[in-house]
């Protein structure tokens, strides 16, 4: 297995991270690049870490809500957050403060 093409330090200035380029697989599993420690490698989806974290200010504007909370066995929205889906990543956002309230996990996991 290789290691990777190493990248140079990027600007730690830039303000938005591009989404990751993936690919899925005839069986259906999908493949992301991803870049740490100056490494770009593809990662399983499932094995990816989250791009937001608790806390964190979510784009809400650049993503789209989830409508079809059955698909991935979510429960209904009763207060102020919406469900977003990122690069295969499940997230619970309050729709006033536009944080993230929780990472619920990964899309195959559901």
């Amino acid at each position: 297995m290789r290691a990777g093409k190493y990248v140079p330090d990027t600007d730690p200035k830039a303000a938005e991270k591009p989404e990751p380029e993936c690919k899925t697989l005839s069986s259906g599993a999908t493949f992301c690049m991803t870049l740490e420690n100056g490494v770009r490698r593809w990662v399983l989806q499932g094995k990816r870490r989250p791009d937001f974290k608790v806390g964190d200010v979510f784009p809400v504007y650049k993503h789209s809500m989830l409508m079809n909370l059955r698909r991935y066995d979510l429960p209904a929205v009763t207060g102020k957050w919406r469900y977003y889906v990122v690069a295969g990543m499940i997230y619970r956002v309050d729709a006033e403060t536009k944080k993230v309230l929780e990472v619920i996990g990964p899309t195959y996991a559901r």
